[in-house]
């Protein structure tokens, strides 16, 4: 689960920069998932929102989100 690494790094750049909201509606997904597997699809959901609709966000949190993204690859259950 080395995404979730990276889902803190993001919840501490949102929270630097004054973007809570953006990260509850992710901690909100993480919270309803019932096991990892879902966890994990429900806040990519959150994150490829982000990265089509909140540009500014996206781009100050790009790394973290392409490393949570392609982390799918290596998953069997979800590929």
């Amino acid at each position: 689960m080395m995404w979730v690494k990276d889902l803190y790094t993001i919840y501490q750049k949102l929270d630097a920069t004054g973007f809570e909201e953006v990260k509850k509606e992710i901690l909100k997904a993480q919270l309803y998932g019932c096991n990892a597997g879902e966890v994990y699809y429900l806040v990519l959901q959150q994150l490829v929102m982000i990265k089509k609709d909140k540009v500014q966000v996206y781009e100050m949190i790009k790394g973290e989100v392409e490393n949570i993204i392609h982390c799918s690859k290596g998953m069997i259950y979800l590929n």
